[in-house]
Order: C-alpha cells, then structure tokens, then sequence
C-alpha cells in the first residue's frame, strides 16, 4: 500500500483532505531525500531515521515525532507528555491553518535539526559477540 491509497480509503472527507494537506505539507518542508513509506500502517517520513508519521482519527489529524521527548517542550501544541508515551510526542491537527501555524513550522524544523544530530552520534554500547547471519 504507498501513502496516496492509505490517503483514498479513509473516511471522513475531511480527514482525508486534512491528511493529503499533512502529507504535501510534509513533502514541501522536508529536504528532497527523505522517504515516505507505509510503516506500521501508518504513513512514515524518514531523513536519516523514522523522523515523524501522520496517523488519521475521526476528526483530526496526528503529526508524530518518534523521538519527539527531544524536542524543546510547547505546551498546548506537542501532546504526549503526560500520556503514556515514553518518547512519541504529536501534535493534533483539526485544520489546514493548524498545519501551516508557526509552532508547526518551528516544532518540524527543530525536528530536522534533531535527526541530523541523532545521526551523527554513534551508539555507545556494541554486543562483542555478534554472528552473522
């Protein structure tokens, strides 16, 4: 399934607009390498990692950030602080000017910084004993 066909199934109209408006919003804002792939059911963009994914509800959209408990917090805007979410933070989306307010813009270009800086960080712990497959 790509991301269009994940965009026409879903029911109401309105969330489906709100998410082909996520996902061209997406594509304009994230440098020209990055990929967008169905993951888990769920339309994912990806730069160096899993950067952030777009989940649909009844009435509004979810713009995820997978390592969003990075992200300097806003509250109001980045959710997920108080749920049970170690690490996913999102932001709730109900209309078009929600997508294209400036805490959006600033909360996705933070994002963008965070991922290139995640790359660049090798991991500290390495099994010694790794087989090959």
């Amino acid at each position: 399934m790509s991301v269009l066909e994940y965009i026409e199934e879903t029911n109401p109209p309105e969330v489906r607009e709100l998410l082909m408006a996520a996902h061209l919003f997406l594509r304009e804002n994230l440098p020209p390498f990055a990929i967008c792939a169905i993951k888990w059911r769920i339309p994912f963009y990806s730069l160096r990692r899993n950067f952030c994914y777009l989940n649909r509800h009844r009435d509004h959209i979810t713009l995820g950030f997978p390592h969003g408990y990075k992200l300097a917090p806003q509250p109001g805007v980045l959710l997920g602080e108080s749920e049970k979410l170690k690490q996913v933070r999102y932001i709730k989306i109900r209309s078009v000017e929600d997508l294209y307010s400036e805490a959006t813009l600033q909360i996705l270009h933070e994002a963008i910084l965070l991922d290139e800086m995640m790359a660049k960080v090798k991991p500290r712990f390495r099994r010694k004993n790794r087989r090959p497959f």
